[in-house]
């Protein structure tokens, strides 16, 4: 190399390589979770994101057969309850749903089966007592039926569910007033629950108590304006209590509800 072009290089001016750019986030990297505190949000800064972890597929299942038993799908709920069970035994909750699906389709022995699978391992599942207790007194099967909902209000004195049943399958067997303690809880602990005054007024007409009767039957009426059952309760109320035009109009109304 000659003397003058080994001057020319050493006049030229040294420019340093610009750095590479920084790779940008990925959309995921920019989503800001409110609930972090800055020590987590600057730990995660230093290293990648953590993959979301995979939903159990016992979960997926789960909630696709609530989702089919809602739509009224009732087969396939009861499919996928299944499918579910024979992997994950011991989803106790999948178990009383698959036996309360079983009990509305017809199948109260395989329904009645489920649940006392479930019992045997857990014998106080309140869940499990309440549906086999409303199916065994469907089946007017009382005494049993009686003993599952007491000891679910044993366990829990607030039970509504329980108390209803247990003052339905009481009504049931005839045993009126020993149902009505029952039902007026149900309405203490639910002021909304036409169903609960609708059997509350069914019992106290049974016991010859008119005025309480009308109360709950008039009660329901306000809560669905359309309940027939209601509108005939107060019909047979007003019957009993010799005002037979306002009977006659509750058993027009009741009647044009029911065959509508």
């Amino acid at each position: 190399m000659t003397r003058r072009h080994h001057r020319g290089r050493l006049r030229q001016r040294y420019v340093p390589p610009s750095p590479a750019p920084e790779p940008r986030p990925s959309p995921f990297e920019l989503v800001d979770d409110a609930e972090l505190d800055t020590a987590a949000t600057a730990a995660s800064a230093e290293s990648p994101p953590a993959a979301a972890e995979p939903v159990p597929s016992h979960d997926l299942l789960f909630r696709a057969a609530q989702e089919a038993a809602q739509r009224g799908e009732l087969v396939r709920a009861i499919g996928i309850y299944q499918e579910l069970l024979r992997t994950s035994p011991d989803h106790s909750a999948a178990r009383v749903r698959l036996a309360t699906l079983l009990g509305h389709q017809g199948d109260p022995d395989t329904a009645l089966a489920e649940f006392e699978c479930v019992l045997q391992q857990h014998p106080d599942d309140t869940a499990a007592l309440v549906r086999r207790g409303l199916l065994l007194g469907q089946l007017g099967r009382f005494a049993p039926a009686e003993r599952d909902l007491a000891r679910v209000i044993q366990l829990e004195p607030t039970n509504g569910e329980a108390h209803l049943g247990l003052g339905v399958v009481l009504s049931r067997a005839g045993l009126w007033r020993r149902a009505i303690p029952h039902l007026r809880r149900v309405v203490e602990l639910d002021p909304s629950s036409a169903q609960a005054y609708d059997h509350l007024g069914d019992a106290l007409n049974q016991v010859d108590d008119l005025a309480g009767a009308l109360q709950a039957f008039q009660r329901s009426t306000e809560l669905r304006p359309n309940n027939a059952k209601a509108l005939r309760g107060l019909g047979i109320v007003y019957d009993r209590l010799n005002r037979p035009t306002e009977a006659a109009q509750m058993y027009r109304r009741s009647r044009e509800l029911a065959g509508a």
